[in-house]
């Protein structure tokens, strides 16, 4: 016998996290994650977090690129 059971979405609160995942070419990156929190059935506005995530990840990308160049240089002929 299958029993249903109602929960008010006021009485929903968690976190989610998500994987913050970019791409470039045919190379995927997981850069970071990204946790939402529900409180009362609504998830709490996000796009700070998801800005600050951005922002960190295009830092790492930067970063990336630079230590790339610096070792090319190293590489060349003198």
């Amino acid at each position: 016998m299958a029993m249903r059971v109602e929960v008010p979405t006021s009485a929903i609160n968690t976190e989610i996290e998500l994987p913050i995942t970019i791409g470039v070419g045919g190379v995927l990156s997981t850069v970071g994650s990204l946790t939402l929190e529900v409180r009362r059935g609504q998830v709490e506005d996000f796009r700070p977090a998801l800005a600050e995530a951005l922002r960190e990840a295009a830092d790492s990308l930067e970063r990336a690129d630079l230590d790339e160049d610096d070792e090319e240089a190293q590489d060349a002929a003198p």
